[in-house]
């Protein structure tokens, strides 16, 4: 019987434990199921991952596990793809092929002069990691190339709202609520 009482704790806890390394932005808490990746903006520039299949561009990203919130899958997605730890904040934008993509805030810095060492965890999908201009982007780069357009307006849009922000302070800390 305590082994039962026991399993039953632990299953109820689980959800909560996998919350707890899901940092989100207070006030921008989603409970969406579905794959999803981040947009992080630095000095006008995305970060992107350069996918080891064929060398296109993308965000970090990729499919959730069962149970997970999509800001949890974007958050897990990117610390394996690009070994940077962000907080998730709002959602931007549900892509075309229902990909969710969230503005993420870096939770420490990271080299913008040059390309982000790739993590061991990202070896098998990621051959590259680096910052880019949007001006920098073209379609036949991109992963998806049906979402580029998408994309770039999405992205255009965050840096003018972090353009604004930066007025107000000089770091890429996420908006307290």
């Amino acid at each position: 019987m305590t082994t039962t009482r026991y399993l039953i704790a632990t299953l109820l806890l689980l959800p909560a434990m996998a919350l707890a390394d899901c940092p989100r932005v207070p006030g921008q808490e989603d409970d969406r199921r579905a794959n999803a990746g981040c947009l992080i903006v630095r000095d006008q520039q995305v970060l992107l991952i350069s996918h080891r299949w064929g060398g296109k561009l993308g965000v970090p990203g990729g499919t959730l596990e069962p149970g997970e919130l999509a800001q949890c899958t974007a958050y897990r997605e990117t610390l394996e793809e690009s070994g940077v730890r962000v907080v998730v904040g709002e959602r931007l934008q549900v892509m075309k092929n229902g990909f969710h993509l969230y503005r993420c805030h870096l939770q420490q810095p990271v080299d913008s002069g040059g390309p982000v060492d790739v993590p061991r965890s990202g070896l098998a999908e990621v051959s590259a990691i680096d910052w880019y201009p949007l001006s920098s982007l073209s379609k036949a780069r991109w992963r998806f190339e049906y979402q580029f357009e998408q994309f770039l307006q999405v992205a255009a849009e965050a840096m003018q709202s972090e353009t604004a922000r930066a007025q107000g302070f000089a770091s890429d800390e996420p908006p307290e609520k």
